[in-house]
């Protein structure tokens, strides 16, 4: 009988133990689903917000798998497509703005080409009269026109660098280099300012002492040139002299334009050489800051480095550093 009793408890026992342990494998087994559903979720997740970072704004987060997820879901995806439809009217309005350069900037080179025949004319005019092919001249004629030439100088440097400015902007500089005497490609460009230098009573000494080749576009070369001593020239008031220097040194060929004028104000120094910086309006040949820009552009393309900077006396420094010939 009491064994009887005994085995009835056992087999109650049991059969309350596999009760409970199928409740739990049940519940658990719920939760574990549960578990994998959440984590398929949150790679999911991570996946499209990893992508939404890198550019990608079209993939969407999955279905959530309770009320919170659900919820995430909606608002992540509505995220997305917001900055997406933000980012197409930012595209469409850099696309208009780039039309909108493109035809500014066609205008001007077509105007600026225009303008470059008669002003190159009429400068040959001012050396006809000054040479006096059209009778003699009184000196107050003679200044009124020196003044005349001055000005128009300034107006040729501005379309010739609007032009090269346009140029640039289309494409890459491209170099024709050759082997180049520095020493004659320097005395061409202090004769082709020699009427410039003469009306403003100034005087340009080159040592001229080291003489030395390098393989360079020439023509491009001489623009840089022709830029440095005209700011030499206009811009460094009380400067009679201006130096000119040819070096080799370290590994490197160095021409230095050399001014006793005002110098650059320090805060500019680091901002000559950019595209339209007013502030460098007095060291920039044409005024509204592109000389020097270009002029950087050239020096960079034959792999040196142009610089200036301020001298201990007076006057500022402008120096081209351009590597050795092979």
């Amino acid at each position: 009988m009491k064994i009887t009793i005994f085995f009835i408890v056992s087999i109650l026992l049991i059969f309350l133990i596999l009760i409970l342990a199928l409740v739990l494998i049940f519940k658990y087994s719920k939760l574990y689903v549960k578990y994998n559903r959440i984590t398929k979720y949150l790679l999911n997740y991570l996946n499209v917000i990893t992508s939404a970072r890198y550019g990608n704004l079209h993939a969407k987060v999955d279905e959530g798998v309770d009320a919170l997820t659900i919820m995430l879901t909606k608002n992540t995806n509505a995220l997305l497509e917001s900055i997406n439809d933000r980012d197409k009217v930012i595209q469409e309005y850099i696309e208009k703005e780039k039309q909108s350069q493109n035809i500014k900037q066609d205008f001007i080179s077509s105007l600026a080409h225009d303008l470059k025949v008669p002003i190159i004319a009429q400068d040959n005019t001012y050396d006809l009269f000054l040479q006096g092919n059209f009778g003699s001249i009184s000196p107050v004629q003679k200044q009124a026109i020196e003044n005349l030439k001055i000005s128009n100088n300034d107006l040729k440097n501005l379309v010739c660098d609007l032009l090269d400015i346009y140029k640039l902007d289309k494409k890459e500089l491209e170099l024709n280099k050759t082997d180049t005497n520095l020493n004659e490609l320097i005395k061409e460009v202090i004769a082709q300012n020699k009427s410039i230098i003469t009306i403003r009573n100034k005087e340009i000494i080159f040592d001229d002492k080291e003489k030395i080749n390098a393989f360079i576009d020439s023509f491009l070369i001489k623009r840089v040139l022709n830029n440095l001593i005209s700011n030499a020239i206009f811009y460094g008031k009380d400067s009679k002299n201006i130096f000119i220097t040819l070096k080799n040194e370290d590994n490197k060929i160095k021409i230095s334009v050399i001014d006793e004028g005002e110098g650059i104000n320090e805060q500019d120094i680091n901002n000559i050489f950019k595209k339209y910086y007013t502030s460098a309006k007095k060291y920039s040949n044409i005024g509204v800051g592109l000389g020097l820009y270009f002029a950087n552009k050239i020096v960079l393309a034959h792999g040196g480095t142009i610089e200036a900077k301020n001298n201990p006396q007076k006057g500022a420094t402008f120096t081209i550093e351009l590597p050795k010939q092979n």
